[in-house]
């Protein structure tokens, strides 16, 4: 009795461990099947951040060389982290100024890692912004993005003639969509973006991907376009520490409250977000909302601390949608690093924009 019940427990254990390991490449099947045919009819969305203004070229190519002073910046996104299949994003970015071309010069690297690996974008952009001053506190702006994408399906994924009933995946797979040609596009695009900013307020718009390139990996069906995306942003800073709001209390450490509203559309992807942050010297502490035009999507949460040269920030996205807490929510860091100037006295002044 005991040999048999040991060899019975055995055998489901090895079934159920079998059946775990051919559900999970299923799932990865589905998830490369739809992805692949969905390319040829869905519009696609960009990573978007919910630090915004951590990532200031990535909102909008006019604030390249807006701080003048070579600048370092790298951000990191984990979306619903708790569910199978998460986004991770990652960027980094380097602009500076120079008065040769009455402007500053930016490069951004973007890595989108979409489903766990199964689908990755990279993108790099080389940006251009013209600034002109319109009085002593009011700068003009109008910034140029060059980009290249590369858009590929892992191919480690698995197709239906590699199944054998009894042993799994061990055939080699005779699909016509298993070539490498079908895993793998490249495409260039073009965007471009105006900004106003003084002392005391900012306001910009957008429009990246004017060119709308195909971004399809069936060059049968090359009807997959990646479409414009709009945006339009601004906000105010205003001085309380003058206004004594939060006299003795603890938001008495802070003396700026920027208030902010951003709102973008891409294809049938609409949002809208505000919010603002307070600021002190060191510290930044903001509350933004965000939703669609027709749903509610998340509530996000921002922490900064600012000492010398290096600014941090922590967001974290509370989804307040349909997905709930349970999806995770999600995280996103930020760094930035202030480098020493080109020139000593730079006679070109900064472009005022939002700390946090």
């Amino acid at each position: 009795m005991t040999c048999l019940y040991f060899y019975k427990k055995l055998l489901l254990n090895c079934f159920f461990g079998y059946f775990k390991s051919m559900m999970r490449i299923i799932k990865s099947c589905l998830l490369f099947i739809c992805i692949l045919f969905a390319t040829t009819t869905a519009s696609a969305q960009d990573p978007h951040f919910s630090q915004f203004y951590a990532n200031p070229m990535y909102l909008n190519p006019s604030y390249a060389g807006s701080s003048f002073c070579p600048r370092w910046i790298m951000n990191y996104r984990n979306q619903w982290p708790a569910l199978a299949g998460d986004y991770v994003t990652y960027s980094t970015s380097f602009d500076f100024g120079l008065n040769e071309i009455h402007g500053g010069l930016g490069l951004i690297v973007l890595h989108d890692n979409a489903g766990s690996g199964v689908l990755t974008t990279n993108k790099i952009s080389l940006l251009y912004s013209y600034h002109a001053n319109l009085s002593s506190t009011t700068t003009l702006s109008a910034g140029f993005q060059f980009s290249y994408f590369q858009r590929q399906l892992n191919s480690n994924l698995f197709f239906g003639d590699q199944i054998d009933e009894l042993y799994g995946f061990i055939y080699d797979t005779f699909d016509p969509f298993s070539v490498d040609e079908y895993f793998s596009v490249s495409y260039t695009d073009f965007s471009a973006g105006l900004l106003v900013t003084s002392d005391r307020f900012f306001v910009g718009a957008a429009v990246h991907h004017l060119t709308e390139p195909t971004y399809s990996f069936l060059n049968t069906y090359n009807d997959g376009k990646l479409p414009m995306k709009i945006t339009v942003h601004g906000g105010s800073r205003v001085v309380v520490e003058d206004l004594g709001w939060f006299n003795q209390t603890f938001l008495s450490k802070f003396s700026v409250l920027t208030p902010h509203v951003i709102i973008q559309k891409q294809a049938e992807s609409e949002q809208i977000n505000i919010g603002g942050t307070l600021s002190s010297d060191h510290l930044g502490l903001g509350l933004a909302y965000r939703r669609g035009f027709n749903n509610t999507d998340a509530l996000i949460i921002i922490l900064g601390y600012e000492l010398e040269k290096y600014k941090i920030g922590y967001s974290y996205d509370l989804t307040l949608s349909k997905l709930g807490a349970s999806s995770g929510g999600a995280h996103e860091i930020s760094l930035q690093i202030q480098l020493g100037c080109f020139y000593k006295k730079p006679s070109q002044n900064t472009i005022p924009c939002p700390k946090f």
